[in-house]
């Protein structure tokens, strides 16, 4: 029996019948890649999933090894700093509440910071508020654009573009094996003719 929370028995049976019904509904909506693999678009795009997750492995490896190596220096220059209650952080109305979260006080948490700053999300927002705890010195603006520019322009980028390359180089085979079909189909047919 799953128990999520176990106030009372009640409670604990609805719990356990509506996860049953949440997994029912997930297998069932499984069925619905099948039937998605029947679009042409679709089939181009699981096919292109399915190529790309062999050579990507290399590439996200040298994305880990940049977010690794950015990560350590962001706990060296960062570390320990970025608190709920730092000064810096609750004087400052443009930081958000939760954003002392964000922070690079262990690994993990450089790890998502560094996640957040590959996608530029409030990228602004993040360097400030780093910068300010250690003083507002404008050094420590350069890890962040030396991150950006080694973790978005040239990383994040070359990712993109060997997706976006696999997908062309899928597209153009389905394409062929279109026109091959097309030949085929028109040779037994002429050959049904002359029959």
């Amino acid at each position: 029996m799953i128990t999520f929370y176990s106030d009372t028995d009640g409670y604990q049976q609805y719990n356990y019948t509506v996860k049953i019904f949440e997994v029912i509904v997930l297998i069932r909506m499984t069925k619905l890649l099948i039937l998605l693999n029947e679009v042409k678009t679709m089939r181009v795009i699981f096919e292109t999933l399915k190529n790309l997750l062999g050579p990507l492995n290399n590439l996200i490896i040298v994305m880990m090894v940049i977010m690794y190596c950015f990560s350590q220096v962001g706990m060296i220059i960062f570390g320990g700093l970025i608190k709920r209650d730092s000064p810096e952080i609750v004087h400052d109305s443009s930081i958000p509440d939760n954003y002392y979260l964000i922070n690079f006080n262990d690994l993990m948490s450089s790890y998502i910071t560094l996640f957040i700053l590959i996608v530029v999300n409030n990228w602004y927002v993040i360097v400030q508020m780093c910068v300010d705890i250690k003083g507002g010195a404008l050094m420590y603006r350069v890890f962040f654009i030396v991150f950006y520019y080694f973790g978005v322009i040239i990383g994040l980028n070359i990712i993109i573009a060997f997706a976006i390359d696999m997908y062309a180089a899928v597209d153009r085979l389905e394409k062929q094996k279109e026109a091959n079909r097309a030949y085929l189909v028109g040779l037994a047919e002429q050959q049904h003719i002359e029959i």
